[in-house]
């Protein structure tokens, strides 16, 4: 018999980033109560974070991340391809614990170009319908850039973001990134350092004719206050960021912004290591609340008017699909098969490595954002006319946070003669800190052969199937990776190296190996039930009083990091809810 606690308005599974701004949204401003049930604890905060450089623990052993032995997922390149779960750490990363990945990130904050939010219709209107292959299901989003932009803005200055603006209100301003839609406001703090590595890639790409620029950061360049009084300290450049809690909170998290004002409420709880097993349902559809079991082994029920899947991306779309009830036999959101279609991830590869013999790069200092960045080649910012894909990269430099220990593997493949030995362990003491590259991170479209559904075979540690990826690269991808990888490889040249070594076709997509925790799609967002989960604020069609948030919205997967825009759509749900929901429960008009 479970124990069932005290209606609130809203419950989410998971305590993470778009979780905590909800309610540092919603409760300061109404009589409102919030849950978030969290399968990790709460031991994620800056006591822990002080000098814990402990690279064997975060970076070997994924201290921070989800524990694969309770949930998992499993992947197949195919659908006629058996499927095996991921036992140990490859493709993603995500978080668990108060916060969420949020925690660990490496904070690279974009907002996305205004024709991602016009995907189809751009490419179609510019270069024809035929361009777009057959089994390529990309689409519009359902609001526009302008749409987003207040958010986006609000969202920067929330999280105090490090950059250099490249569109004011339409004017190109020198040094920012001269393909970004117009902003209202500069960034809120100048960008952070360039790593030496980073500046060699500035001169050598301004030579070329290119337009690099500094990454745009949720980590701080100096000291900043937020709206909600948080006092935060400047990047020390430690090195210690990526799969890291940030030991002075430079580095935005739900931590540093969003739970302290959510907590002083008091209206607000967080309550760990407990699991979600359920959304339950009520005759008619209606989500009544969740069904969650705590570290004890004893079942709860979190009655509530709204329920949120604030999940990581794989947990919200199999949330949907395992909700399933004589109202919703095939999951909620699903009436029409949608949910896990359009998944899609990050194309995120190294097409040129060099080494700078016997020189000091100094990669175990800054971070993942001290590199600069080139955008000349991503989205739709070069012409298509005569090529044969859609679609782009944005290319950067090697950025910091390099330890002894996690560079060993791979830091010198293709740069020596083999990969073993006494030459080996010579060369890789001498030039560990001399090596450098530029990498890509592109995009991946919507192919109606890439999706996600219940496995069945492999269950999680209650019992309930795990979550299926069907995913493969197509041709188009591997045209677009030729075409972005010689452009690499011109860059790369264009600063000298010693020895130098490319990849110019793209390897097939691997689940073993790290590219990127980018997972998007699967609950998408749309203008209409029969091509989309959900409504513009992450509304479910079928259920109007469960949301979705996070990047399981997106459409398709432009190049750039998602977080800066789940977060500015999550501020824009948490907004409607606020001001709309309550007076008037059902579906949101925009």
């Amino acid at each position: 018999m479970a124990t069932e606690h005290e209606r609130v308005e809203i419950v989410t599974i998971g305590g993470g980033a778009t979780a905590a701004m909800l309610a540092a949204l919603i409760l300061p401003e109404t009589s409102h109560r919030v849950v978030s049930i969290e399968q990790g604890d709460d031991r994620w905060t800056y006591p822990d974070f002080g000098h814990n450089h402990d690279a064997l623990a975060h970076e070997s052993r994924y201290a921070m991340m989800q524990d694969l032995s309770q949930v998992s997922w499993t992947w197949r390149p195919d659908a006629n391809s058996p499927a095996l779960p991921m036992r140990q750490y490859g493709s993603f990363n995500p978080g668990q614990g108060l916060g969420g990945s949020m925690v660990h990130w490496t904070a690279l904050s974009w907002r996305f170009a205004p024709e991602t939010f016009e995907y189809r219709t751009h490419y179609t209107e510019r270069y024809g319908a035929d361009r777009i292959p057959d089994e390529m299901t990309v689409q519009d989003w359902p609001i526009s850039y302008d749409d987003l932009e207040p958010y986006y803005d609000t969202v920067e200055y929330d999280m105090g973001i490090s950059g250099q603006a490249g569109n004011l209100g339409g004017t190109i301003i020198p040094g920012g990134n001269p393909f970004e839609g117009p902003r209202s406001r500069p960034y809120p703090n100048p960008p952070l350092a360039e790593s030496a590595f980073g500046q060699m890639f500035s001169a050598a790409t301004k030579k070329l004719g290119l337009h690099p620029f500094p990454t745009p950061a949720g980590i701080l360049s100096r000291g900043y206050t937020d709206r909600f009084g948080n006092n935060r300290a400047a990047c020390l450049y430690c090195g210690f960021c990526t799969r890291y809690g940030c030991e002075v909170g430079a580095k935005t998290s739900p931590i540093t912004t969003w739970l302290p004002p959510a907590l002083e409420t008091g209206r607000y709880e967080v309550r760990t290591r407990s699991h979600v097993i359920g959304i339950e349902t009520a005759p008619d559809g209606t989500a009544t609340g969740v069904r969650y079991v705590n570290a004890d082994g004893e079942e709860h029920f979190q009655p509530a008017d709204i329920v949120v899947s604030s999940s990581y991306t794989l947990e919200n779309i199999r949330n949907l699909l395992l909700a399933r009830s004589d109202a919703h036999p095939d999951g909620i959101g699903n009436d029409r098969g949608m949910v896990g279609k359009n998944y899609t991830y990050q194309m995120s590869q190294t097409p040129a490595k060099g080494v700078w013999e016997g020189r000091r790069f100094h990669f175990y200092m800054g971070n993942g954002c001290t590199a600069p960045q080139v955008f000349d080649y991503d989205s739709d910012h070069f012409d298509h006319s005569d090529l044969d894909f859609i679609g782009g990269a944005r290319i950067f430099a090697s950025a910091g946070q390099r330890q002894p220990l996690e560079s060993a593997n791979g830091l010198l493949e293709g740069l020596t003669d083999r990969q073993w030995g006494a030459d080996w362990k010579a060369s890789f003491a001498q030039n560990w800190d001399s090596v450098g590259s530029v990498g890509i991170n592109g995009e991946s479209p919507a192919y109606a052969g890439n999706f996600c559904d219940l496995d069945p075979n492999y269950k999680d540690a209650w019992g309930r199937p795990l979550l299926r990826i069907t995913f493969g690269w197509r041709e188009n991808e591997r045209r677009m990776y030729r075409f972005i990888a010689e452009r690499c490889a011109e860059m790369l040249d264009a600063m000298g190296p010693d020895r130098a070594t490319y990849t110019r076709e793209l390897p097939d997509y691997r689940y073993d190996v790290y590219q990127s925790t980018h997972a998007t799609g699967g609950c998408i967002m749309g203008n209409d039930p029969g091509d989309s989960v959900t409504n513009s604020y992450g509304q479910v069609w079928d259920t109007p009083n469960v949301f979705v948030t996070g990047a399981a919205l997106y459409p398709q997967n432009p190049s750039p990091n998602p977080t800066l825009t789940l977060a500015a759509l999550a501020y824009r749900t948490a907004e409607a809810i606020r001001d709309r929901y309550f007076d008037a429960p059902g579906e949101l008009l925009s």
